[in-house]
Order: C-alpha cells, then structure tokens, then sequence
C-alpha cells in the first residue's frame, strides 16, 4: 500500500492518504505535497527499571 502526502491550501496540516483515495481528495481541495517532510522518527521506548534494580 503507498501513500501520498498531501495538504491543504487553508489548513495548516498535512496528511497521508491511500493512493487510490487521491482523487477523493483532491476534490475537496487537498493538494499532493511535492517534497513531503520527513517522518519524525521515535526514540526506542525506555524500560523502567524494577525496584531493586540498579
């Protein structure tokens, strides 16, 4: 499944859809994003430690 990064001419945001829901919303005004910003990557989650543990 790909998706297509997209925004929109009076919102601040962008979103990802479906390829094929594209059209869907360039309808409703959404615009494909040329150069889509790179994905926030996320830290790997910590463990916490257990009492007693040093």
């Amino acid at each position: 499944m790909s998706t297509v990064t997209m925004t929109h001419p009076e919102l601040d945001q962008t979103i990802e859809v479906r390829e094929e829901a594209v059209p869907h919303y360039q309808s409703a005004g959404w615009q494909p994003v040329d150069n889509p910003p790179a994905k926030p990557t996320r830290a790997p989650a910590r463990r916490r430690r257990q009492t007693g543990e040093n």
